[in-house]
């Protein structure tokens, strides 16, 4: 509860680039699954609503989380896009 409360804070809702739904309407998701090793910690989850969150579970997307918590969503055409946390500036750094 704390750790999701932490991802909630930072992303302020879904991270979906122009989606505005509301943090009570998203769940975490492991940029790098969890089935891949992904860790579950705040460097590694991303809020999406349930919609995006199927969506990019889907064959070729996929998601990366820069240290600045900027998250890129690469499309299976290749086409990229970017979102900006809406909550609080992270707080956490990632080993080299």
């Amino acid at each position: 509860l704390a750790l999701f409360r932490s991802v909630a804070l930072r992303d302020g809702g879904c991270r979906f680039p122009g989606c505005d739904r509301p943090v009570a309407w998203t769940e975490a998701h492991h940029v790098r699954f969890w089935r891949h090793h992904g860790p579950t910690r705040l460097e590694n989850l991303a809020l999406f609503c349930s919609r995006h969150h199927h969506t990019i579970h889907r064959p070729g997307w996929t998601t990366t989380l820069a240290p600045d918590a900027t998250l890129t969503i690469t499309t299976p055409t290749g086409e990229t896009h970017t979102s900006q946390p809406r909550g609080s500036p992270p707080t956490f750094t990632l080993a080299a």
